[in-house]
C-alpha cells in the first residue's frame, strides 16, 4: 500500500467532503420524489402526480367524498372552476381519479355542486355555481343553465328543468307533534311505494304510513326518478331542505296553468321553507339538485 504524503492528505480530505455533501443533496429525493419540500408542502398544484406523495397536495381522496370536490388539502380545492386530480401516490396509494376512475364522461358529485371525470388518468372537476344536472347514462351531466326549458306532455312531465328552478306546491299525508295530516285530494299512496317498500325506506308499511313516517318527500318521480333525493332551496330566504321523490305529479295540467315546472313537496318541507302550503298560482320559486342517496333527509343546517 503506498503511504499518503503530508502534502496529498489535505487535498484528499476537502474531497471527501465534497463527496460526502453530494450524497446528501441526491438522497432527499428518496422518500417523495422529484418535488422539493417546500413547493409540496402546502398542497397548492393543480395536477400531481406520485412524484407529490409526501406532501399536502393529495388532500383527502381527490373525489372529497360526499362534498365531490377533490380534497380538503387537495389540488386546486380553492376557488372553483376547473381543475385537475389530487395526489396519486398518497397515503394508501388511492387513485388518481379518486370515485371517478373510469369516468370519461362528466358525472355530478355527490353533492350536486360540481362534475367530474378522469382524463388520462387525472380527475378533471368543475363547480357548478347553480348545481349540476344528472344526464342520461352515457352523456356528460352538466352544470345548470339559467334557461328556463318546460316541457309536459301526457300525464306527467319527464324532463328535467336545464335551470333547476320550479314552482312549490303541497300534497300528501305527514305528521308532526300536532298529530297526523292528511290530503282530501290526495289518497296517500305514493306511486314509488313498492321500489320504497323493497330498498327499506318503508319496510312492511301502507302509503299513508310511508308518507307520515318518512315526511321528508316530494313527487316528480317520472322526472327525477323513484326514490332520487333532492335538495331544494328556497332563493327568496336561503333555506334548504332534503326531500325523496316518492310520487309522481303533479300533472301536466297543473303545471300548464302556470307554465312552469313545478315540484309537488310534503307539509314539512313547505313549513320550512315558505312558513305555510303553497299553490302552484303563488309561483313560489324553488331551486332543485339531485344529491347522493346517503344524503339525510330533511332540514339542511
Amino acid at each position: 500500500m503506498r503511504r499518503v504524503s503530508f502534502v496529498e492528505a489535505p487535498f484528499l480530505a476537502a474531497l471527501t467532503l465534497a463527496l460526502a455533501a453530494c450524497g446528501k443533496t441526491g438522497g432527499a429525493t428518496g422518500s417523495g420524489g422529484a418535488a422539493s419540500s417546500a413547493s409540496n408542502a402546502t398542497g397548492a398544484t393543480s395536477t400531481t402526480s406520485g412524484s407529490n406523495a409526501t406532501s399536502g397536495s393529495s388532500g383527502s381522496s381527490g373525489h372529497g367524498g360526499h362534498g365531490g370536490a377533490p380534497g380538503t388539502g387537495g389540488a386546486g380545492a380553492g376557488s372553483g372552476g376547473a381543475v385537475s386530480s389530487s395526489g396519486a401516490g398518497g397515503s394508501g396509494g388511492a387513485p388518481p381519479c379518486g370515485a371517478y376512475a373510469g369516468d370519461v364522461h362528466f358525472n355530478c358529485a355527490p353533492d350536486g355542486n360540481g362534475r367530474g371525470k378522469c382524463v388520462n388518468g387525472a380527475l378533471v372537476f368543475e363547480t357548478c355555481a347553480r348545481g349540476c344536472l344528472i344526464a342520461p347514462q352515457g352523456q356528460d351531466d352538466a352544470c345548470m343553465g339559467t334557461t328556463n326549458t318546460w316541457s309536459c306532455n301526457g300525464s306527467y312531465a319527464k324532463t328535467k328543468v336545464e335551470d333547476g328552478d320550479y314552482y312549490a306546491t303541497e300534497f300528501g299525508c305527514w305528521s308532526d307533534a300536532n298529530g297526523v295530516h292528511t290530503d282530501p285530494s290526495d289518497n296517500c299512496i305514493p306511486t314509488c311505494l313498492s321500489k320504497a317498500q323493497s330498498d327499506g325506506l318503508c319496510a312492511g308499511m301502507d302509503g299513508p304510513t310511508c308518507e307520515e313516517t318518512v315526511n321528508w318527500y316530494a313527487a316528480d318521480g317520472a322526472r327525477f326518478g323513484c326514490l332520487a333525493r333532492l335538495r331544494v332551496t328556497n332563493p327568496a330566504n336561503g333555506k334548504a331542505v332534503v326531500v325523496v321523490a316518492l310520487d309522481y305529479g303533479p300533472s301536466c295540467s297543473v303545471e300548464g296553468s302556470v307554465q312552469h315546472a313545478v315540484l309537488d313537496m310534503s307539509g314539512p318541507a313547505n313549513n320550512h321553507l315558505f312558513g305555510s302550503a303553497q299553490g302552484a298560482s303563488d309561483m313560489s320559486l324553488v331551486h332543485v339538485v339531485e344529491v347522493a342517496k346517503s344524503t339525510p333527509l330533511g332540514v339542511v343546517n
